[in-house]
């Protein structure tokens, strides 16, 4: 009876060293999910605090002058 061929390529298989990019991806892609939604959530709170920063930013449309 002769050997399994499939059992004989894994003994002889190198090991593989384990990846490194998803260590440096992951805390990536999860710090710039963090700052997106934290700046989402703050748009509102930070329109609301200032409501008359529209106004200035344009004030001859605010004034309804030519």
């Amino acid at each position: 009876m002769s050997p399994d061929p499939s059992l004989s390529s894994l003994a002889s298989a190198p090991e593989r060293r384990p990846a490194v990019w998803p260590w440096l991806l992951l805390p990536l892609v999860a710090l710039t999910m963090f700052f997106a939604l934290r700046t989402v959530k703050e748009a509102p709170q930070r329109h609301l605090a200032h409501p008359d920063t529209a106004a200035e930013a344009a004030p001859d449309e605010a004034s309804g002058s030519p």
